[in-house]
């Protein structure tokens, strides 16, 4: 029974990395500068929006998709056939090598805030989101996919390294209470506390992959070391062979387990702090920096399944698994389910592996804005996010303008994940106190073809007390003029006095 599953299981797992290729994917920039939505307060703490209370439409405040890989797009995978293949779609593994990176990711994120609601006092502004986040990644060397291409020709009696296997997996709900200050006419600080509760965690914290061939080339070995950690709740069934060995015979999902309430029916706790500040450099020109998710999960309840042998390999070859109309026309799962029989047979189990703790990926936002007249601005903002020890850096041009009071739109142009196709833009409309938006970094992701990136993000507030610039501008200089025209008054008497005690 286990043996079924787990099989099914890896042969899904081949499946989502497939599809996976025919996305596209990565950021949350053009947002970050689009200040009258009230959403971007979730980039830099410090940012106060412009009314003073305003309400995330109940289910509807936020929805964020996002999808992303370092290095390849659909058509380095997948192309037009020719000749008699010229009605089919043929996978071109050639071409999709030479698009890959040393080492490659994919990277898939949603987040769903439910509520929202922010409140002015003053120079003081606070913040109240519940979220739920997923965010899913694989990483994978290229040697994997050269051994697949070019196959063990070149390895006669030595080791191929096929590098390692990164893969992780987390769910977790987020109760974030944030406040900002005014602390100065230019420089506004804000600070946002987050309460995590882990839902489910997956991620490879061992993984090895290397195949030895022989002289002669009769014998292909593959060496698998795999260590993975869980923590979720799972029903594990295990078995003994003849020979004592024990193994995984059953694995089911406990679902009603993790459909508990929101603070409740989990034991993985974590906590995270966001910092910003925004500065008002001079009439036109303000910057902006925030650091995002400092901070981790516990996760205790925790699982292994780890891994330590060798299988005799026959191969897997592809080139039948391109064209489904030929004859000899093989699935990849189909390919692949030998390879997989033998790896599900050699997973071993252990509970009680003890708790451990996992950093949420930090982001570092810098960025920076410049007033070309009251209508418009334009701005740039770089974002890094920092994980596992590496930088994966993006830059964001973009150009925002206010039309009218209730209708603000922005577009944008980034590099990002070895990308420089990016073009996004943002609208967010209000009519009364209801207010709807809808932003992306890059809308070419329409066409998933040729995309690397590609997000989404749309939601609805209700804003209430917003303060009108224009009215409150013209106020003002009404209040100017009328100073200045009574120290003039002021002036004139004194000196027709003053002319007076002259001549007398």
């Amino acid at each position: 029974m286990y043996k079924t599953r787990l099989k099914y299981s890896l042969l899904l797992f081949v499946g989502l990395f497939m599809s996976n290729l025919l996305s596209a994917q990565k950021m949350n920039n053009t947002l970050y500068l689009m200040q009258n939505v009230p959403q971007s307060n979730q980039l830099n703490p410090a940012i106060q929006p412009e009314c003073k209370v305003f309400l995330g439409f109940p289910g509807m405040s936020s929805i964020y998709l996002n999808y992303a890989n370092n290095g390849f797009t659909y058509n380095d995978l997948i192309k037009d056939g020719t000749g008699l293949q010229k009605d089919s779609l043929v996978v071109d593994i050639n071409s999709f090598h030479d698009a890959l990176q040393s080492t490659n990711t994919i990277t898939n994120q949603f987040d769903y805030t439910f509520f929202s609601l922010g409140i002015r006092a003053k120079k003081m502004f606070f913040t109240l989101d519940m979220s739920s986040k997923v965010d899913t990644r694989l990483g994978f060397d290229k040697g994997l996919v050269s051994f697949l291409k070019n196959g063990n020709a070149n390895y006669m009696g030595r080791t191929a390294d096929l590098g390692a296997l990164g893969l992780e997996g987390t769910a977790y709900h987020e109760v974030a209470l944030g406040v900002s200050k005014q602390v100065t006419d230019k420089l506004t600080v804000g600070v946002k506390a987050k309460m995590l509760f882990g839902v489910a965690n997956m991620h490879m914290d061992e993984s090895d992959l290397s195949v030895y061939t022989s002289a002669s080339g009769d014998l292909v070995r593959l060496h698998s070391k795999q260590l993975m950690k869980v923590s979720m709740p799972l029903d594990i069934t295990e078995k003994t062979d003849p020979d004592g060995t024990n193994y995984i015979d059953d694995i089911d999902v406990l679902d009603d387990d993790m459909d508990g309430t929101f603070f409740s029916g989990t034991n993985n706790k974590g906590f995270a702090f966001d910092l910003g500040a925004t500065y008002q450099f001079d009439e036109k020109t303000t910057f902006y920096a925030s650091i995002l998710d400092i901070g981790g999960i516990k996760w205790n309840d925790t699982y292994e399944l780890y891994q330590d042998a060798s299988f005799d390999w026959k191969g897997g070859d592809w080139s039948q698994s391109g064209n489904s109309k030929d004859p000899n026309y093989r699935e990849i799962g189909d390919v692949m389910e030998d390879l997989t029989d033998s790896i599900s047979d050699a997973f071993r189990f252990r509970d009680n592996a003890g708790s451990y703790s996992k950093a949420l990926p930090t982001k570092v936002y810098l960025g920076g804005s410049y007033k070309l007249n009251e209508r418009m601005n334009v701005g740039a903002v770089s974002r890094t996010e920092i994980y596992n020890g590496k930088l994966r850096p993006s830059l964001t041009l973009s150009a925002n303008t206010r039309v009218i009071r209730n209708f603000s739109a922005s577009v944008s142009y980034s590099m990002v994940n070895n990308s420089y196709n990016n073009v996004g833009a943002g609208i967010a409309a209000k009519l009364g106190p209801f207010q709807i938006y809808a932003v992306s970094d890059n809308l070419l992701a329409m066409n998933p073809n040729t995309a690397q990136t590609a997000n989404f993000r749309f939601g609805m507030n209700m804003m209430f007390g917003c303060r009108k610039k224009s009215q409150k501008k013209d106020v003002c200089k009404i209040q100017e003029d009328l100073i200045l025209e009574h120290m003039q008054k002021l002036n004139d008497k004194k000196a027709k006095k003053k002319k007076k005690e002259i001549e007398e």
